[in-house]
């Protein structure tokens, strides 16, 4: 695919978007996981943590996105936690300061070859 195909940014696809859908990781960074040069697959029809997997977030403030990146995301019987910095600081979603809504779940990480 071109990327002349490709959205700039995920939030183009913030709300309105459904279905499997390519879009480049830089705005997105989660290292060591997602680096600027990746493309994601993203399943745009998730919008709640189901499993353990990397996810696609926005937060919110006054009805608008304000950030977006990915995040990692696991269910507990006690609801959903989060890895906040990518390197194992899991917390609970209810004791995050901020807003955030699940815009789609990452289904693949691709690499550029060297």
């Amino acid at each position: 695919m071109a990327s002349a195909n490709l959205p700039q940014t995920a939030i183009a696809f913030s709300g309105s978007a459904s279905g499997e859908r390519l879009i480049p990781a830089f705005a997105c960074l989660y290292p060591p996981a997602i680096e600027s040069h990746d493309l994601l697959r993203v399943d745009f029809d998730c919008h709640a943590v189901e499993h353990g997997a990397l996810y696609l977030v926005e937060e919110i403030e006054a009805g608008k996105v304000v950030w977006m990146g990915c995040r990692r995301f696991d269910r507990l019987p006690e609801g959903a936690i989060v890895d906040v910095s990518g390197e194992g600081d899991w917390r609970s979603i209810d004791a995050l300061p901020v807003h955030w809504r699940i815009a789609g779940e990452v289904k693949q990480i691709y690499k550029p070859s060297l």
